[in-house]
């Protein structure tokens, strides 16, 4: 039993790295707890010794030395230990070595091959732990097992895990068999083994992505200043340089678009727009709001003490700077945390006579009607037969105000992202509003 016992222990230590005294005390605590269960007391204190060499299993019991006993098992009389230890005195502990047992030589080999399975299934979970805990942060390898519902069973380095709806990129499709990168954001520990929390939704993500493909990235040389992403749909990235000579756009964009194209790659249809950054707020805003040209940028404190900012742009430009379901204005919006508001201005960016123009009431073309002054600050939110919902959704994409709306058509409005019928009804609403008899 003692060599296939040495072989088991040495073996385990090797595959796994482990440290050979805490597998050996782990195997002797262990024999001794079957020990008591099966031939002596609860009480006893036993001590189960391997031997150096792992050859020569002894058991002993631990006794305190007394003049006179009081507990048979755990006891010991000073006379009867001074047999065993000739220098005992009062209050020493001295190892009586049992008698060997018939069966537990069995027993003791049953035990330890128990430990030790348990403790390779310990050294496993922990050397997992720790493998993963040193890679929190960085892009992960992953195999999917099955596809469930909104529930993805993935592979990583034999430890399967969960990417659910919330980690995944929006409309994504899974397969098995199918390879894909995640980034992990955290390991747990738990009784089961390491625990993944993973991710392709996150901006990170993005971030790690070009990271793998960017050496500059990974050294420091450029690196990424402002980020908005809805996954699935688009991502805007200002970039910028700690080096003067270095182009941060060229370097995420590669040549020939090398770089973001493998990017984009892996997040399928996902739009991907990397911009310059600039310290200038009104520079940073044209920059992100790119191709659309803006004639003109105010920036204001909002009723609760907000920052918000009012583009002028031309009527042509309108669609472009707003974009599909509002996602252009609504990405720039997060890139600087800003609240925008898109209005339409047709005349020169110097003109501020044109806007106040804008303000006096003018005769409608149907005759008998005039048209109020609608000031700047009205917004949709205010007027009766609108949807709280479209009017928060419109907000959303930079339409708040009322007076954005002048001269819109229900159609032009519905391409936003909202329906033919939401758009007549808002659309409905303001008429009724602007227009008075």
């Amino acid at each position: 039993m003692q060599s296939k016992l040495q072989a088991a222990i040495n073996q385990l230590c090797a595959e796994k790295n482990l440290n050979k005294d805490i597998v050996i005390e782990a195997v002797e605590n262990a024999i001794a707890v079957a020990y008591k269960r099966d031939f002596g007391s609860p009480h006893q204190n036993v001590k189960v010794v391997l031997g150096d060499d792992i050859t020569d299993l002894r058991i002993f019991e631990v006794r305190d030395v007394v003049e006179s006993m009081t507990d048979i098992d755990t006891e010991i009389l000073l006379k009867d230990a001074k047999k065993i230890q000739p220098n005992a005195e009062i209050g020493d502990e001295v190892f009586v070595l049992t008698p060997p047992h018939e069966n537990f030589g069995r027993i003791a080999a049953q035990t330890a091959k128990h430990i030790i399975s348990q403790k390779l299934q310990e050294a496993e979970r922990e050397m997992l732990f720790h493998k993963f805990k040193d890679s929190e942060g960085t892009l992960l390898t992953a195999r999917v097992q099955k596809a469930d519902g909104d529930v993805v069973l993935l592979e990583i380095d034999g430890v399967s895990t969960l990417l659910y709806r919330r980690g995944q990129i929006p409309r994504e499709r899974y397969f098995t068999g199918q390879r894909l990168k995640v980034l992990l954001e955290k390991v747990e520990s738990t009784t089961k083994g390491p625990q993944l929390r993973i991710t392709r939704a996150s901006k990170d993500f993005i971030v790690a992505l070009f990271e793998q493909e960017i050496p500059e990235l990974r050294e420091g040389v450029v690196y990424p200043a402002l980020i908005a992403r809805e996954p699935g749909v688009r991502t805007k990235i200002a970039v910028a340089s700690e080096d003067a000579s270095v182009d941060p756009v060229g370097a995420f964009v590669g040549q020939r678009g090398s770089r973001i194209n493998a990017v984009t790659a892996e997040v399928g249809d996902e739009r991907i727009d990397v911009i310059q950054h600039y310290d200038d707020k009104k520079r940073m805003l044209k920059a992100a709001l790119s191709p659309a040209k803006i004639s003109k940028v105010e920036f204001y404190e909002g009723a609760n003490g907000e920052e918000r900012v009012k583009l002028f742009v031309k009527e042509e430009e309108r669609a472009m700077t707003i974009g599909r379901q509002g996602q252009n204005v609504r990405l720039a919006s997060q890139l600087l945390n800003l609240q925008i508001d898109v209005l339409t201005f047709d005349g020169p960016p110097e003109e501020d006579e044109a806007l106040q123009e804008e303000k006096k009431t003018a005769a409608s073309p149907r005759g008998g009607r005039r048209r109020k002054v609608i000031a700047e600050d009205l917004t949709i939110d205010t007027l009766d037969g609108i949807d709280p919902a479209v009017a928060a959704l419109l907000s959303e994409m930079g339409l708040s105000q009322i007076k954005q709306y002048e001269g819109l058509k229900p159609e032009e409005l519905a391409e936003v992202g909202i329906t033919l019928e939401q758009a007549e009804a808002v659309m409905d609403a303001i008429n009724s509003f602007i227009n008075v008899e």
